[in-house]
C-alpha cells in the first residue's frame, strides 16, 4: 500500500512540475511603430493573439507563416506608448462609439488590421 502511495505521489508532483514550466499563453507586444497618417504621426503597437510567453521573440514573417492573428493598434496616449515595451503581455479592447444605441469600433483593413486602443491591460513582466 506504501508502494502505490509513494508512485501515486512522485506521479502527481512530477505532473505539477511538468504543467508549471509551460509558458503562459496571451497576448504579446512584438512591435512598436510611428505610422503616418493623413499627414500626421500615430503610435502604434503590434500585438500578436495567444501565442506563448516563449515564441514572443519570432519575426513579423514568422508569425505570419504560423498564421497568428496579428493588429496594429493605435496608442492615442504619447506616455503609456512611451512606457510600452515589445515583449510585454497585453489585453486591449478597441476604443468604442455609439451608432444606432450599439458600440462598435472601426477596423482599418489593413495588413496587420488597424484599430485605435481603448482599454489596455498590462500584465506583469517575469
Amino acid at each position: 500500500m506504501k508502494r502505490i502511495f509513494i508512485v501515486l505521489l512522485i506521479a502527481v508532483v512530477g505532473l505539477l512540475i511538468g504543467c508549471s514550466n509551460q509558458s503562459e499563453k496571451g497576448d504579446y507586444i512584438i512591435g512598436k511603430d510611428i505610422g503616418n497618417v493623413n499627414d500626421g504621426n500615430i503610435s502604434m503597437i503590434l500585438v500578436a493573439k495567444n501565442i506563448s510567453e516563449d515564441s514572443k521573440t519570432k519575426s513579423i514573417s514568422d508569425f505570419r507563416k504560423d498564421e497568428t492573428d496579428l493588429m496594429y493598434y493605435h496608442i492615442e496616449d504619447a506616455n503609456l506608448y512611451e512606457d510600452l515595451n515589445v515583449g510585454e503581455r497585453v489585453s486591449v479592447e478597441p476604443k468604442t462609439s455609439h451608432l444606432d444605441g450599439q458600440e462598435v469600433y472601426l477596423v482599418m483593413q489593413s495588413d496587420p488590421p488597424q484599430v485605435v486602443a481603448g482599454k489596455i491591460i498590462r500584465y506583469s513582466i517575469k
